[in-house]
């Protein structure tokens, strides 16, 4: 899939390579995939738009961070797997318009072959020698070894035709994969959680079932990224990943929705349950000792802050969203290392 995309030689590869490393160590990034990625595209200079932004902000002095570097993918660079995924749906026509027109021209030759082989039958019924019995048969033989071969040439065709079919089909897979999931700990990004949602939410509407969401945020995550660099800090962001998937189950949903902020989302779940599951989560994370891998060095303590809000029946997922938020922010207000519950009307 990559190789219809960047068409650079291996050497204009690595100048791309060496000038994106400048800039991700220039700015104090972390090396992770969504600052190269962006730094790539700028060295290859081939995104109009994006170049005169990032220009726009290196000619103000300013220091383009993780934030700002997640807000120029959003703006120039995320709607591509849009487009990627359009021209895959443009090839999947193609293929199948080849595939109809061939059906069609086989078809047709199979029509005629078997008009023919109707003629041969009427004049068996009027043949009055050996002979010409003997002719007809050879013809009879010819048409339907002819008939034989179009129906192997058809299955070629359409055996070729369904393989590369299904390689369209796992390249579009994958294009759908990578637009709503993050990259950095794989769990659903924004665009993710609004897909999954949809459903989720006509269900929770139609049944009557509670819904609850936790918002969370890992307190003082600058300071980790700025005491022991962002690779580190990316560790961190994985292992929390990690920690939450472990704690969710059937039609649970775990998000990154940006920076060291996650949601879940507990279908058939009352707030009492959702309460008990980020206690269980907060004081599990609490426990754990982190160190720095190679080193050794102790990091301390690493606590997050919850905020839980309940799904109230035809709300959008935006307000249930802002009402758990209110509730994180309470949390954060309040001496953070806890977890905070909307109060119910």
């Amino acid at each position: 899939m990559i190789h219809n995309i960047y068409q650079e030689s291996v050497e204009e590869s690595k100048n791309y390579l060496r000038m994106a490393l400048q800039n991700i160590s220039s700015h104090n990034l972390s090396y992770n995939p969504q600052a190269y990625w962006l730094w790539y595209e700028y060295a290859c200079g081939q995104k109009e738009s994006l170049i005169k932004d990032v220009q726009l902000l290196l000619g103000k002095n300013q220091s383009i961070s993780m934030d700002r570097v997640i807000e120029l993918i959003k703006r120039h660079l995320a709607e591509d797997q849009i487009v990627m995924a359009e021209k895959k749906a443009l090839e999947f026509r193609t293929l199948l318009m080849d595939m109809i027109q061939h059906l069609s021209r086989s078809g047709n030759e199979i029509d005629i072959q078997g008009n023919m082989l109707e003629t041969c039958a009427k004049e068996l019924e009027q043949a009055s020698s050996l002979d010409a019995v003997a002719d007809i048969m050879k013809q009879i033989v010819l048409k339907t070894k002819s008939m034989v071969e179009a129906g192997k040439m058809l299955k070629i065709r359409l055996d070729e035709t369904v393989s590369e079919i299904n390689m369209l089909s796992q390249e579009l897979e994958g294009i759908k994969q990578v637009a709503k999931t993050d990259m950095l700990t794989g769990l659903l990004n924004r665009r993710g959680l609004s897909e999954a949602m949809f459903e989720v939410l006509e269900d929770t509407n139609i049944l009557g079932e509670p819904l609850s969401v936790i918002m969370l945020d890992i307190d003082y995550f600058k300071q980790v990224n700025d005491t022991y660099g962002h690779l580190v800090g990316d560790n961190v962001l994985k292992m929390i990943s990690k920690l939450l998937k472990d704690h969710i189950k059937g039609k649970d949903i775990a998000v990154r929705f940006g920076g060291e902020e996650f949601i879940l989302v507990l279908p058939q779940t009352p707030i009492d349950g959702a309460y008990a599951l980020a206690e269980h989560i907060r004081t599990g994370l609490h426990k754990m000792k982190w160190k720095i891998k190679g080193t050794g060095q102790s990091m301390g303590q690493i606590s997050i802050s919850l905020g839980i809000a309940l799904y109230r029946a035809g709300e959008s997922l935006e307000d249930v969203i802002q009402r758990a938020d209110d509730a994180l922010y309470q949390a954060k207000n309040t001496g953070r290392n806890k977890t905070v519950a909307e109060v119910q009307g």
